[in-house]
């Protein structure tokens, strides 16, 4: 049974995206024109539906209030066939630049053709995966629920103090329980770098290869999460500072370029941080040992 190794493989995925976030974006090109087209349809569709008109109002003064009620009456007209069609290729783009980056990151393949089989595969895998995480989610308020109405009988009998003690337990197993369901879902979620480098993807399959590392997947997955935003913080503060020193519309495109950057930053984290678990806990095929990585 492999185990995660969990601070070096947090190390390993901060090192690998910092180094190679221009090469990540080089291999994820299809992904990019899908979702530039997509931008132009969405402008499409809010241009017939009147855009336009919320300058004209905010040029004749008009109230925040009324600029909102516009928008979302706006934004109601816009929504028709060419904007599900840009939903939909931008659905396609994320999936089409998670499938490239986990093929660069496990297999070091640097070229891209436009579309791969994988691509539809991905989208199908991380709905069943998404159905399993809701049904679990759906117990999860279900057992919340019922531990709710019990406290609730408890400090309704007249022992309130009994009652705020064993609700302070129950909560504290609320959480231990969902954090259970955090490591589930995360191990999970590991059936999409299997099925991104052509593997079955089968969401039993790997939820018995990852067996043992629940836990694990949570220390690993909340130890990412926390370290991004730290550094986002500071990201943004030292921009926000920057920006303020310049002023004007150079501290706009600044913090635009910078939140554009991150964002970017944050997906290639998130599809790393599966490759390089995959990587230790199921193994690449062929391989019986752990594989090297391209990152």
């Amino acid at each position: 049974m492999r185990k995660l190794p969990v601070f070096r493989s947090v190390g390993e995925v901060f090192s690998g995206v910092t180094r190679h976030y221009f090469q990540l974006i080089g291999v994820a090109w299809p992904a990019l024109l899908f979702v530039l087209i997509a931008m132009g349809l969405y402008g499409w569709s809010f241009q017939q539906a009147g855009i336009g008109e919320l300058a004209t109002m905010a040029e004749e003064g008009a109230s925040a209030a009324e600029l909102s009620a516009t928008y979302v009456a706006i934004a109601d007209r816009a929504t028709g066939p060419v904007y599900y069609l840009a939903f939909l290729l931008t659905t396609l783009a994320s999936a089409v630049a998670a499938v490239r980056w986990h093929r660069f990151v496990l297999m070091g393949e640097g070229g891209s053709i436009l579309l791969r089989m994988e691509d539809a595969r991905y989208v199908w895998t991380f709905i069943k995966v998404m159905l399993a995480y809701f049904l679990m989610l759906v117990l999860f308020i279900a057992a919340v629920a019922g531990v709710g109405a019990v406290t609730g009988m408890i400090g309704g009998d007249g022992n309130a103090g009994g009652a705020g003690v064993f609700g302070g337990v129950l909560a504290m197993g609320m959480v231990v329980v969902y954090l259970l369901i955090l490591g589930l879902f995360m191990r999970l979620m590991l059936a999409l770098p299997d099925v991104a480098i052509g593997m079955p993807g089968k969401v039993r399959t790997i939820l018995k290869a990852t067996e043992g590392n629940t836990w694990r997947m949570v220390g690993y997955t909340v130890l990412i999460g926390i370290s991004y935003l730290v550094a986002l913080v500071i990201l943004l503060t030292a921009g926000s500072i920057l920006g303020s020193v310049l002023g004007g519309p150079v501290a706009v495109a600044l913090f635009a370029i910078l939140a554009i950057a991150a964002y970017f930053y944050f997906l290639m984290l998130s599809i790393t941080m599966l490759s390089v678990a995959y990587r230790e806990i199921v193994g690449l095929p062929g391989t019986s040992e752990t594989a090297p990585v391209a990152v």
